[in-house]
């Protein structure tokens, strides 16, 4: 049987924005949301959370939607098509407490797409406090070589807060 993954990224988008309409705060906000913008370009979806509450609330199960994800292109996978391997080190501006947290990332065009058509909301959401420790730079951008790179606003040193 073939998987209308188109399908499924339509019920992923419609559910994501009602439960945004519903709950902004599922959205942005540092160590409250599912997923963060960290750029113009890219959200950070904590794993395994977002997969499993975007699973959730379109009624399929986390994997699948992570498949819809990543086979429609809304699931960043670096050379090799593999997620970011190791966790990442975060801090949200303003402090020094930095988390090592796995997720994935997730173009912000889609998720702010999803919110515009389906949520309410007017445009796309403004980047959120959250950075990532400059010291992974190197590494990030490998794991993008070939795709739209990180901006340089997703990254910072929490020291020099």
């Amino acid at each position: 049987m073939l998987v209308d993954y188109a399908e499924i990224l339509s019920r992923l988008e419609q559910a994501l924005a009602r439960h945004f309409a519903a709950s902004p705060s599922i959205l942005n906000v540092p160590g409250v949301s599912a997923a963060l913008k960290l750029d113009p370009f890219y959200y950070l979806a904590l794993r395994p959370a977002f997969g499993e509450l975007l699973g959730k609330w379109a009624g399929v199960t986390p994997s699948r939607a992570e498949e819809a994800l990543s086979r429609t292109g809304n699931l960043v996978l670096g050379p090799g098509h593999v997620r970011y391997p190791q966790p990442l080190a975060v801090y949200e501006e303003g402090t020094r407490q930095v988390l090592k947290l796995a997720a994935d990332f997730v173009p912000a065009e889609w998720i702010d797409r999803a919110v515009a058509m389906y949520g309410g909301q007017s445009g796309p959401l403004p980047v959120a406090g959250l950075r990532l420790v400059s010291g992974q730079k190197a590494a990030l951008d490998a794991f993008f070589a070939g795709k739209t790179p990180l901006a340089g606003l997703a990254f910072g040193d929490p020291a020099g807060t």
